[in-house]
């Protein structure tokens, strides 16, 4: 038995060089194409492409076939952007969001993800212009995944709207993502590791203003000094103004603070050109 050689396995075939499954069907003893016998000329190579291609469709014609597909007209990712309701960029910056909540959920960075049931990333809208930042999820965000869901989270929902934003109109999320122990303040090692995706998180939505609550979120966000007077005077955060206030748990426990929170949210639309809506 001859060798078989490997420019012979690896040559370009016609398909009518291959057996048919009728048995009275003519077959082509010559090849359309085949890489040896392509020349120098390019006028040759074209014309030996064309009368392959020609040789193919006539084979699909004899399966039943009806040569190429119409073209169809690719829509460009603007477009595809444009009929979801937002910008080609908000794309890139919802999948990048997507991929860290998805690494945040399997995260063992520290030990507050040995009693999570569900690691909560955030809620909201991350094309806004207005982010909240809080110290941790509780019981029942902890249950559902899913930042301020509770008492506090129904309170800062009131707040949002006194605003003038829809409840999904912001961007809310936490110093740590996993639920602290009896819902203690989180620790500076587990915030410090949960860093990892607040900070790119922030990065990547990029409001122009951030609310810290609390004093927890303050810090961590390191807009305001260690000791003293901090609700209510403005930071920044790298090139973000941000303005602390207090938790809305805090407002719950002690609602006669209510009046210089709402002071403080005033302020904020103030630096976003807004008007809060008449009652």
């Amino acid at each position: 038995m001859a060798k078989t050689r490997a420019r012979d396995i690896f040559r370009w075939k016609s398909p009518s060089e291959y057996e048919s499954s009728d048995p009275g069907a003519a077959k082509s003893t010559k090849p359309a194409y085949t890489g040896a016998d392509v020349g120098a000329d390019p006028e040759n190579e074209l014309a030996s492409v064309a009368a392959s291609a020609q040789e193919l469709l006539r084979w699909e014609e004899a399966l039943g076939g009806a040569g190429f597909p119409e073209p169809r007209a690719i829509q460009a990712p603007e477009r595809y952007a444009e009929g979801l309701g937002f910008e080609a960029s908000d794309l890139d910056v919802r999948a990048r969001l997507d991929v860290l909540a998805a690494e945040a959920a399997e995260c063992t960075r520290c030990e507050l993800h040995r009693g999570r049931t569900n690691s909560v990333f955030a809620r909201g809208a991350p094309d806004t212009d207005l982010v909240f930042v809080g110290e941790g999820p509780g019981y029942h965000e902890d249950q559902q995944g899913e930042p301020f869901v509770g008492k506090a989270g129904q309170l800062l929902d009131r707040m949002i709207a006194a605003m003038g934003y829809d409840r999904d109109g912001v961007y809310i999320c936490n110093v740590v993502k996993c639920r602290p122990p009896d819902n203690r303040t989180p620790l500076p090692t587990e915030a410090r590791a949960c860093a990892h995706f607040l900070v790119p998180q922030l990065e990547l939505v990029r409001p122009k203003v951030i609310v810290a609550l609390g004093r927890c979120a303050a810090e961590n966000l390191q807009c305001v000094p260690p000791a003293g007077r901090w609700r209510g005077i403005w930071g920044d955060w790298r090139g973000i103004p941000v303005m602390p206030t207090y938790h809305p748990a805090f407002l719950l426990r002690s609602p006669q603070f209510k009046k210089p929170v709402w002071e403080d949210l005033q302020e904020v639309l103030k630096v976003l050109n807004r008007e809060p809506p008449k009652r």
